[in-house]
């Protein structure tokens, strides 16, 4: 009996033996599955988080960057990423699958055969392009001093303003390039110049690189998708002056778009704002220009809370850029939110907060015309009048008699009758490319134009960097003071609805919602030998042409050659009729 309970109990531990390796061989066969599946649980979460980053990048609309910080002579300068490939048209249309509504015209009959035969350059000598230059000026010209520099600068920039000529300076001092400059000297021109450069306005930009294309930016302010067509054409003196003036506006879009393309990667975008808000609450130099306005009754209320003594401040505006400077899509700042619904509000004309989110600008290769032997001009296409420009110079290019130059560009002021915004005449693109590459002229040039297109309310910005990347820069509002509508904000709204032809319908100058208007504004660079020779640029293309025909060594009348930097000798000098006065700097 004991050697059988004996037994049992030893069968009984033998089963108990067994069942607990098994089970401990379970638990080790189970390990393995449990690291496996928190290894997948890991992985799909890294994956998961991954496709959610990519997402959110794409519909941000603007590049998160990555900083890297030094200090260079207290100022600030990190490595940023911006995006590479900024719209080149408006967002109202590019997710539409329609055109906007617009007629289409056919211009190429306009071309008529060469009216003025091209000599080559090399039959006009020296003797006698120096003899005919100085018979001409002494003849027509009160005044024929040119005011040059005489440092020899590897770098300069060129404004009205010399508080705004020294911070454009400032940026290429710190490693910034010719855009950054640029962008800096524009914000503060909004200070300084309030009357011509304004966030409530829009610009035009040509940029060269040193071995790239020249590139063009068109910012100008778009038709309100609530204007009232009808109404204009009733009363069009409501296009001059008052809130139903104004457009949407594209500056800061501009800027910002020419950040995102040219960046240095060295100079963040707050650090071209940061100088003109310090600048606004110390304060600018009151111009000659402002002093004469200031007495204007339509205006006493802007001097009366913006001036003092001689200096005009300007703390609103400097408000709204802290928060242009501060935010990660500077543009939310203006375009979107409460902003722009407070900004629409304020103004009261046709624009909405819906005009000001979907609006901008335009990029896209220059048109570079050849002007002489290895020499040619580039700026904007249509809605410019660049083409127009191109075309009388290369019309009057072997004309001794400056007058009959005078006479041909203002019989050519009616071709601006036929170039429009692109997106609504669709044939203005290719004849405006075709216009500034020929001589030919137009047979119904001497037509009157229902349009005055004189922008008095412009000024300009030229830099040239130490590695030759060159901006001219053009901001407006239209006329001087714009609408004379002035912003809480700190700006003057524009009125550039009055660049419409609002009296006739089914031209290409008339007025459309989303349509950008016809500009005079020109700003050009000029390659030689594939090197930039000058940058200029404006509304005056009587002076422009003058500036070309210098450049080419033909004669010109001096007085009215337009403001230009010149690079001569690896040196960059300054040319400009000596009754203005002008504002360059650079080391």
């Amino acid at each position: 009996m004991w050697k059988s309970i004996h037994r049992h109990l030893c069968q009984r531990s033998e089963t108990r033996e067994t069942t607990e390796r098994r089970n401990e061989g379970c638990r080790l066969f189970d390990v393995p599955w449990i690291i496996i599946l928190v290894q997948f649980i890991v992985i799909l979460a890294l994956v998961l988080g991954l496709i959610a980053f990519f997402l959110t990048r794409s519909e941000s609309s603007s590049t998160t960057s990555e900083y890297s910080t030094r200090t260079y002579q207290n100022f600030e300068l990190q490595t940023i990423s911006p995006s590479s490939s900024p719209l080149t048209f408006r967002r109202r249309f590019k997710t539409s699958t329609e055109s906007p509504e617009g007629v289409d015209f056919n211009f190429s009959k306009d071309l008529d055969p060469v009216v003025v035969p091209v000599v080559p350059a090399e039959i006009i000598t020296t003797t006698s392009t120096t003899k005919s230059h100085q018979s001409t000026i002494l003849e027509s010209v009160n005044s024929v001093e040119v005011f040059e520099n005489d440092e020899n600068l590897r770098a300069a920039v060129f404004t009205s303003s010399a508080e705004c000529s020294a911070i454009g300076k400032s940026i290429l001092v710190r490693g910034g390039n010719a855009v950054e400059a640029a962008i800096a000297a524009s914000f503060c021109l909004m200070g300084a110049m309030p009357n011509k450069a304004s966030l409530g306005g829009g610009l035009m930009m040509t940029v060269k690189t040193k071995n790239g294309n020249a590139t063009t930016i068109i910012a100008r302010e778009t038709a309100p998708m609530n204007a009232d067509i009808d109404e204009l054409k009733k009363n069009p003196e409501l296009t001059h002056v008052g809130p139903k003036a104004s457009g949407t506006p594209g500056t800061l879009n501009g800027l910002y778009r020419a950040f995102q393309k040219f960046s240095s990667n060295r100079v963040q975008w707050k650090h071209l704002v940061l100088p003109t808000i310090q600048q606004c609450n110390k304060g600018f130099k009151l111009s000659e220009d402002l002093k004469k306005r200031s007495s204007a009754p339509a205006l006493a209320q802007f001097f009366k809370a913006n001036v003092q003594k001689d200096k005009i401040l300007c703390t609103s505006l400097s408000t709204l850029l802290t928060d242009i400077a501060d935010y990660e899509s500077p543009l939310d700042a203006f375009y979107h939110g409460e902003t722009a619904q407070k900004l629409a509000k304020e103004l009261g004309g046709y624009m909405t907060a819906s005009d000001l989110e979907d609006y901008e600008s335009d990029m896209s290769s220059a048109i570079c015309s050849e002007i002489d032997v290895d020499t040619k001009v580039c700026g904007p296409g249509s809605p410019s009048s660049f083409a127009v420009l191109a075309n009388t110079y290369l019309a009057t290019k072997n004309m001794s008699n400056l007058a009959k130059v005078n006479d041909v560009l203002r019989s050519s002021m009616g071709l601006i009758s036929k170039i429009a915004d692109p997106m609504f005449v669709k044939s203005s693109k290719k004849y405006t490319e075709e216009l500034a590459k020929t001589s030919k002229r137009s047979s119904s040039e001497a037509k009157n134009l229902a349009v005055n297109f004189k922008e008095d309310g412009s000024t300009e910005v030229f830099v040239i960097d130490e590695n030759n990347m060159t901006v001219s820069v053009l901001l407006s509002l239209g006329d001087d003071f714009g609408s004379l509508i002035y912003s809480s904000s700190g700006f003057f709204w524009n009125n550039k609805l009055r660049y419409f032809d609002v009296k006739n319908e089914n031209v290409p100058l008339s007025l459309q919602p989303g349509k950008v208007p016809t500009s005079l504004l020109s700003p050009i660079v000029v390659v030689k030998n594939n090197s930039v020779f000058a940058v200029s640029g404006g509304s005056d293309l009587l002076g422009l042409v003058h500036l070309l025909r210098d450049i080419t060594h033909r004669n010109y009348d001096a007085s009215k050659v337009a403001p230009s930097l010149f690079v001569q000798n690896s040196g960059i000098t300054l040319k400009s009729p000596s009754n203005n006065k002008y504002s360059i700097t650079g080391y």
